[in-house]
């Protein structure tokens, strides 16, 4: 990232100026259960704003009650309103052939995460004089502001047993952690399996877990959908769980033909019984001819 003029009061007050890569790596630029917007998100709000000719005015701070006046866009300001609540502000862009910031004040400039050939990606413009915002693609080693949106989020209730369950994590989750997914489990009984049983604090998707309860009940799960996942298996049995919806075991992905048919096992109630379809939140013993994956995906 940069810093407009190499002045952090800058960055204070407009935030960095990211290229393209940090939007995409993994070096997290976003929080947790946070992303960088799409091109075709960015899209869908211009659209649901009116349309791109109005939308960037919408979208635009301005001083309360006196719009289009701005403490931070130059003069007209043209449509600001902020009516959608975004306060975009001016922030410039950094352009490394420059070498340093360029036009805060005038312009604002937001990556979007989709790529545009290999070498630009697209980003959203706003400028003072228009109430358009603008659709370009730019060179990734450019430096624009970055908003993050929140992911969308799913709940799924995992009812259980007295006694010892299978479990799985059904979503993706900001912690993992089984007393904060399963708050009323014993606690020190969660195991994992890898050809032994091992302690377990925290969940994995796609992993199946040992768990148990004194009482049945339930418990309320909080995360983002899973609608696919590939899942490493072992020669011989593997405990796993699924994705975030019920899936047919005749659904599963198996490319390289290593599932043994029939052997999808759930357990509850103290017994166990032969399945033949995946339940978010449970965990299930499946038996491989050899090592390899399979990959679940939601219709």
């Amino acid at each position: 990232y940069a810093v407009y003029d190499d002045n952090e009061s800058n960055a204070d007050t407009y935030g960095y100026l990211y290229n393209w890569y940090a939007v995409d790596d993994d070096r997290g630029v976003c929080p947790a259960s946070w992303h960088v917007p799409t091109d075709g998100e960015y899209t869908a709000l211009s659209d649901y704003l009116g349309g791109t000719s109005v939308a960037g005015g919408k979208l635009k701070e301005c001083t309360e009650g006196s719009c289009p006046e701005s403490e931070y866009w130059y003069s007209p300001n043209t449509g600001a309103t902020n009516e959608s609540g975004f306060t975009a502000l001016p922030g410039g862009a950094h352009y490394y052939y420059y070498g340093n910031g360029r036009h805060m004040g005038y312009n604002g400039s937001f990556w979007s995460s989709t790529e545009y050939g290999s070498n630009d990606a697209w980003h959203r413009g706003l400028e003072s004089n228009d109430s358009t915002i603008y659709r370009r693609d730019y060179g990734k080693d450019s430096g624009f502001s970055v908003r993050c949106v929140r992911d969308e989020t799913d709940t799924i209730l995992v009812p259980y047993s007295t006694g010892w369950n299978i479990v799985g994590l059904p979503l993706d989750v900001e912690d993992a952690s089984y007393s904060i997914l399963f708050p009323e489990s014993i606690e020190g009984t969660l195991y994992s399996f890898n050809g032994a049983y091992d302690p377990a604090t925290n969940l994995i998707n796609g992993e199946g877990y040992w768990l148990r309860f004194n009482v049945a009940g339930s418990t309320t799960i909080s995360g983002t959908p899973i609608n696919e996942l590939t899942i490493s298996l072992n020669e011989g049995w593997n405990l796993i769980s699924g994705i975030s919806t019920p899936l047919d075991i005749t659904e599963i992905q198996d490319p390289d033909g290593i599932m043994i048919s029939g052997t999808v096992y759930g357990f509850a109630s103290g017994s166990y019984s032969n399945e033949e379809i995946i339940e978010p939140g449970k965990g299930y013993w499946l038996r491989a001819n050899s090592s390899g994956s399979i990959i679940l995906i939601s219709e």
